[in-house]
């Protein structure tokens, strides 16, 4: 049991620091507009700032789903639809 949720817990992880990288991308290109004297306080603002609202929307999120018993399907159902228009999308001509 353990060991399944060390797993559980990587898996998860891994996933939030891939789902990260759009942030990053975003924070860099605002920080390239900014002058090189402001471009350490803006990367860590941002990044800090976007950590923050990840940790807080999960935290939102997590106990909406688990208090309206309704949300869970409606969000597995939202997801669906969303990776079947990338897979829509990514394959048209």
């Amino acid at each position: 049991m353990t060991r399944t949720i060390l797993v559980s817990i990587a898996l998860i992880a891994f996933t939030d620091v891939a789902l990260q990288l759009d942030n990053a991308l975003a924070i860099s290109s605002v920080a390239s507009t900014v002058p090189s004297s402001y471009r350490l306080p803006v990367l860590a603002g941002g990044v800090l700032l976007a950590a923050l609202c990840l940790f807080a929307f999960t935290l939102i999120g997590s106990q909406l789903i688990e208090r309206i018993a309704w949300l869970k399907p409606v969000a597995g159902l939202a997801l669906f639809v969303i990776g079947g228009k990338l897979v829509y999308d990514y394959f048209r001509p």
